[in-house]
């Protein structure tokens, strides 16, 4: 991992995942904590390098890469751990995660290793999202949902720091569908960010490069938006025909478009609940109907 300094009162390592590190008088503020227990050694290793002791750790949303390092960190400084309330619930029962990935059904073995299944680790204070102060440090928090049902981000000083709000182009074209439990609030998370960022000279996402211009954060911003628009371009077309069609199907048209090829069982079900919320973003707005037919539900254009 390596140690970037923004500023006297902020860094970031930069690994696996962007951790952020904010000082504060006599407190030290970590915000996500990597996949494991030597991402959490490592992110310990750099705050006492800092001449800081941790005191609180902020986690911005409850996937396994960004809380997994929790329980190493909480074990050996006995930090206060913060999260909204739907995060937290992951976090104490992290099996949670990739059972609503896998419908709610006992997960496969092939879902269940670190990368989706961490640690236990139960938050100390839960969060409303919209706080101005978190262990006597002056910040404030972010909604930002769409990639997680309460992610939220963090703002302090120059700085602001947003989860996996939106992927860096570079991560974003690896990917290519990037996950997104519900696609609507993304893009209404993602019009928010555009507002925010002209007031910060730093813009750290949850992974991949951190922005020092208010016109590189929103090329990204944009580019992420214009991949969940495309998305749903893509999920109307594969209705076009008016025949209906499963969410298989069209999680099989899209992925030909975009030329992946599905080879593991936690790249389908991550692929495919975006296309779900995709699917559910359509109804919503009137543009699909749910058929059921032979005891399948599928998914028809209403014009």
């Amino acid at each position: 991992m390596q140690l970037f300094e923004l500023n006297a009162h902020t860094w970031v390592i930069q690994g696996g995942g962007n951790i952020g590190v904010i000082a504060h008088e006599d407190r030290c503020l970590i915000i996500d904590s990597g996949l494991d227990k030597d991402a959490g050694r490592d992110i310990l290793k750099q705050v006492k390098n800092l001449g800081l002791t941790p005191t609180a750790l902020l986690i911005t949303h409850a996937h396994a890469d960004h809380f997994g390092g929790a329980h190493y960190l909480v074990r050996q400084t006995g930090l206060k751990v913060y999260a909204t309330r739907v995060e937290a619930a992951v976090m104490s029962s992290p099996i949670l995660e990739p059972l609503y990935l896998f419908s709610g059904a006992q997960p496969p073995r092939e879902l269940q290793h670190k990368f989706l299944l961490a640690k236990p680790s139960p938050a100390d204070v839960i969060l409303t999202g919209n706080e101005t102060t978190i262990d006597e440090i002056p910040l404030r928090l972010i909604s930002l949902p769409g990639h997680s049902s309460e992610q939220i981000g963090v703002a302090f000083g120059d700085t602001l720091f947003v989860g996996d709000a939106f992927l860096v182009p570079d991560i974003l074209d690896k990917h290519r569908i990037p996950f997104y439990s519900d696609v609507q609030a993304g893009l209404a998370t993602l019009a928010t960010l555009k507002t925010q960022t002209p007031t910060f000279r730093h813009v750290v996402a949850g992974h991949g490069e951190i922005y020092s211009s208010v016109e590189q954060a929103n090329r990204a911003i944009d580019y992420t938006a214009e991949r969940l628009e495309h998305i749903l371009e893509m999920t109307r077309q594969a209705l076009a025909s008016g025949e209906p069609r499963s969410t298989a199907d069209t999680l099989r048209e899209i992925c030909r478009a975009y030329h992946i090829k599905i080879s593991t069982m936690p790249q389908y079900v991550l692929y495919q609940t975006t296309i779900q919320s995709a699917l559910t973003t359509l109804y919503a707005r009137g543009e699909l109907a749910p058929v059921f037919q032979d005891n399948q539900l599928l998914w028809q254009r209403t014009a």
